[in-house]
């Protein structure tokens, strides 16, 4: 029955290569092979296989989504059919997008079959033919979708993804969709396959030559303009909304431009184009509220940004709103959206926030820098003191000068809560000569963590021996924190200050160094000595004690003496010509090995750790032991 069905499907392809996806819906499977079946195009199945990504990061999704005019169109310059079909179902009834030549169409049609009688009017379908039912039922159909339990035609369509050829799929599928999937790349895809492997002159080259090709071409000329920093981007973006207006990705890059450029009108005009294709995306209606404020019209800048964070709270949308509110004089407007977007912040928006305030001169922008300089870490006292010496009578004093009080009972704190050899490790204490020494400290500031950076010295005789410094970054609203202070490295043996700093904050620590331990080196590059079947040779505690050393050698030496009786081949009984063993068998010194020899092999894997990262310590031992 399976064979009987695939050969249905090579019948009748004289209407050309096009393609039905799979619909989207509850019945969309069954739905598009009905179609495809009366359209007597491929299964639909096969193309939930077969579709490819688009060539850029975002694929379909980029471009505002498959199930779009875009989207179809796009689709259709990827696979190289004639003309794609999608469709959805809805609450309304069932949309068909069609791609062909030259454009796209839309229409929400109430059932299935008026649809089809739709397609009959474009010539795709046979006239006063009913559209057929399909062949298979839902639940097989999305099997047959995901790879499971293939027929032949799917088992061919498998098999091409991984490599083995066409089979079935030769003449059936377009020729470009093949040859793509046998590594015979399109234009547009080749573009970014050299830009991945840093070829930049070679993708430039391809975009230039792309630049009146398909859609898919001219989008990815100019995705490449754009990821290359070419200055062209800005009148691709323009050819390639004229060309394709139902591509809202293009209308988004002309906003882009026209931002850059300082036209807002533009952009507003663009970003209001790409929401008429998609209307609930937040980033559009984030961007037009920015248009909105640089043509002047708060009101409707209000609006979009609200609009924004309805669809999907967002930093930026929120911290535009606040500046808009700060602007418009709504003081408790604007604090609600700053204090939204604070609580948002990754500790990525709030710099551009700041910096929009400051182009600012209302009462309410003065006032909110000092707010968002408090609450992000930077300082604020001087801004609260200028927005009082300029409006000591403003309604927002009261809160000017509660701030300022509060920051004047303000504090910040530095402890260490532990000396490691590695981040997240144990406490390592008492340190060894030669070791990094991580202090993990904790962080407190009232009302909020101050911005600064962290500094680890280290003193012996009261004199600085090193100090490292590591700038420290955290989200807005942050009260205490912990974070790891630069390593500092003891050079010898001895009595040191270590010194932790953080702002006006420090903490002092007296520290013994002892002499060099391997049994500590080798933990703090992570590497676990093993027995030859797999048992360590040491606790993290016993590496790190007094005794580690002396353990690491005893039972690294034990290890090597009950792995000699095994030592039988002739390569390891026969004497060694050259080496740190010279003369002796592999097989001799596993039965005694002398702790010097163990010293010098340990030695030897804290120069390549690789020599002990995947094995054992005998098998490692021996391979150093053999080495020419």
């Amino acid at each position: 029955m399976r064979r009987f069905l695939a050969g249905l499907w090579l019948l009748g392809l004289a209407l050309g290569q096009g393609l039905v996806l799979p619909f989207e819906g509850p019945k969309g499977y069954g739905l598009a092979q009905a179609f495809a079946q009366g359209l007597k195009a491929p299964p639909p199945t096969l193309l939930a296989l077969l579709l490819p990504d688009l060539p850029w990061r975002g694929s379909y999704e980029l471009a505002g989504g498959l199930y779009t005019k875009a989207g179809a169109r796009l689709a259709r310059a990827a696979t190289g059919a004639d003309w794609v079909l999608l469709g959805r179902e809805e609450e309304g009834g069932l949309r068909l997008i069609l791609a062909r030549e030259g454009g796209s169409e839309e229409r929400l049609f109430k059932t299935p079959e008026l649809a089809w009688l739709w397609l009959q009017g474009k010539g795709l379908a046979p006239r006063l033919s009913p559209l057929p039912t399909p062949g298979l039922p839902e639940e097989r159909l999305r099997a047959l979708a995901q790879g499971e339990a293939p027929d032949p035609l799917h088992r061919s369509a498998l098999d091409l993804k991984e490599g083995r050829g066409s089979g079935l799929l030769e003449g059936l599928l377009p020729e470009r969709l093949l040859l793509l999937w046998q590594g015979k790349l399109p234009r547009a895809y080749e573009a970014f396959r050299l830009l991945a492997e840093g070829k930049r002159e070679e993708a430039l080259a391809l975009a230039e030559a792309m630049e009146e090709g398909d859609v898919l071409e001219r989008t990815a000329a100019h995705l490449l303009f754009r990821a290359l920093e070419d200055e062209r981007w800005k009148a691709s973006a323009r050819r390639l909304a004229e060309a394709f207006p139902e591509l809202s990705l293009a209308w988004e890059e002309v906003s882009f431009a026209a931002f850059q450029e300082g036209k807002g009108e533009e952009a507003k005009e663009a970003l209001l184009k790409a929401l008429a294709l998609r209307p609930d995306y937040w980033l559009y209606w984030t961007n037009l509220g920015w248009a909105y404020y640089l043509t002047g019209d708060l009101p409707r800048a209000i609006q979009a940004s609200e609009r924004a964070v309805a669809l999907s709270p967002n930093a930026t949308a929120y911290y535009n709103l606040g500046l808009f509110k700060a602007i418009y004089g709504d003081f408790l407007g604007a604090k609600a959206a700053y204090d939204r977007a604070l609580r948002l912040d990754q500790g990525e928006d709030y710099p551009e926030a700041l910096k929009d305030l400051e182009e600012r001169e209302e009462p309410l922008a003065l006032f909110f820098r000092a707010y968002l300089a408090e609450r992000t870490g930077l300082e604020a006292e001087p801004l609260y003191r200028a927005f009082l010496e300029a409006y000591p009578r403003h309604p927002a004093a009261f809160a000017a000068r509660r701030a300022l009080a509060t920051l004047k009972a303000g504090g910040l704190s530095l402890e260490v809560e532990r000396l490691t050899l590695v981040p997240g490790g144990p406490d390592a204490r008492p340190f060894r000569a030669g070791e990094a020494i991580f202090p993990e400290v904790r962080l407190e500031g009232r009302p909020y963590l101050r911005q600064a950076s962290l500094f680890t010295a280290l003193y012996r005789e009261g004199r600085k021996v090193a100090e490292e410094e590591k700038p420290v970054g955290f989200p807005p609203l942050t009260v205490a924190l912990l974070e790891v202070a630069p390593p500092v490295v003891p050079e010898a043996p001895g009595r040191y200050r270590l010194e932790v700093r953080y702002a006006e904050a420090r903490a002092v620590l007296d520290l013994e160094v002892g002499a060099p331990s391997l049994a500590r080196r080798l933990f703090a590059l992570g590497l676990e000595v093993r027995d030859l079947s797999g048992r360590p040779l040491l606790t993290p505690k016993e590496a790190l004690g007094e005794d580690g050393e002396r353990l690491l050698l005893e039972r690294a030496r034990e290890a090597l003496m009950e792995a000699a009786p095994l030592a039988t081949t002739e390569r390891l009984t026969q004497p060694l010509e050259k080496g740190p063993v010279a003369g002796r068998s592999v097989q001799e010194v596993l039965r005694d090995p002398d702790p010097e020899i163990l010293r010098a092999f340990f030695q030897a894997v804290l120069e390549n750790p690789e020599r002990l990262a995947e094995t054992d310590v005998v098998n490692a031992f021996v391979n150093w032991l053999l080495e020419p």
